[in-house]
């Protein structure tokens, strides 16, 4: 069993399910100290420019989704994320509980946020409401500035969809 902590469009029970085609065992709202949330892994186009990233600041604090799962299903996440991603273990708590948990950080991203699509701010924002992440998290969440162009993003997010659940399997 692993404890994979999520903190992007995988903190989505749905998501994770419906997408990823991955159950967990439990999921448990919970956070990591140290670290923060920031938009800044570079996205494929300018339809979605960025996605959710962590990076280390003392005395921070990301909120997010402690999933238990199969090491076969978290061997799954990892290499549907792709190879920028670099794998840490670090101290996740939820329920008083503190345990050593999995998670992704992006080192090939920009030195400063870029604004995410809105469709995918709208996953991160449901998912952290679905999951009942703090009110002020939420609102920092939704404080992210969002880019949208009618018609394309729509298209985008369509080929997204199939090739995200293409590298589930």
């Amino acid at each position: 069993m692993a404890y994979y902590f999520s903190y992007g469009a995988n903190m989505s029970k749905r998501y994770l399910e419906n997408i990823r085609n991955i159950r967990p065992e439990a999921s448990h709202t919970g956070y990591m100290i140290n670290y923060k949330l920031v938009m800044n892994f570079k996205g494929p186009n300018f339809i979605e420019p960025s996605f959710a990233n962590i990076c280390f600041e003392k005395g921070a604090k990301v909120e997010g989704v402690v999933h238990e799962l199969k090491e076969t299903d978290f061997s799954r996440i990892v290499a549907s994320e792709g190879e920028t991603y670099e794998l840490v273990e670090a101290p996740a708590s939820f329920k008083n509980k503190s345990v050593i948990a999995k998670t992704l950080l992006c080192n090939e991203s920009a030195t400063e946020e870029i604004p995410a699509s809105r469709r995918y701010m709208k996953i991160l924002i449901a998912a952290a409401i679905e999951n009942k992440l703090s009110s002020d998290y939420v609102e920092f969440l939704k404080s992210k500035k969002s880019v949208y162009y009618p018609v394309l993003s729509e298209i985008f997010a369509i080929r997204l969809y199939f090739w995200v659940r293409s590298r589930a399997k």
